[in-house]
């Protein structure tokens, strides 16, 4: 979840950031800036999240008198969970990145396009083969709620474009 969510963010941020300023050098300084605080946040979010939810199962346990089971699953430590999330955020948030560092800004603008939708269909399908459900739907999914973020952040740009 957290390679999806970065490469949300920083397409939409590159694509924003491309359209609205128009230069090479902001898109690299925008992307990498939110890529970082994003898989950062990502990161100590999951460990937050874990971490509250095994003190939580261990209240409940406490509590009812009785140990519950996990269905046998080994679970992540909040620790463990939130590294592999911030490595997942940090390798996803620099597929949209790659592109200006070796294109001209229209050029860039559209391989970054392209190579994030085929990176989130690629996710999302992965996913869904882990998860047993349908690798093209989940595949599809994760495009569309990406494609929603980075068409808002264009029309943004679009509006406040600095000329």
């Amino acid at each position: 979840m957290g390679a999806q969510d970065n490469l949300t963010n920083v397409l939409a941020v590159v694509l924003g950031v491309a359209i609205g300023a128009g230069r090479s050098d902001l898109v690299a300084l925008a992307g990498l800036a939110a890529g970082v605080a994003e898989a950062i946040s990502m990161g100590g979010v999951l460990y937050t999240s874990t971490r509250a939810e095994l003190d939580l199962e261990s209240l409940v346990r406490a509590e009812a008198g009785a140990a519950t089971s996990s269905g046998g699953r080994r679970r992540l430590g909040p620790a463990q969970a939130g590294l592999v999330c911030f490595a997942a955020a940090m390798v996803a948030g620099v597929v949209p990145l790659i592109p200006f560092a070796f294109l001209p800004l229209p050029a860039a603008t559209l391989t970054s396009l392209l190579i994030s939708i085929l990176a989130l269909f690629a996710l999302g399908g992965w996913a869904g083969g882990v998860t047993g459900r349908d690798p093209w739907h989940n595949g599809i999914r994760l495009v569309l709620i990406a494609g929603t973020a980075a068409l808002a952040a264009a029309v943004i740009g679009m509006i406040l474009r600095i000329d």
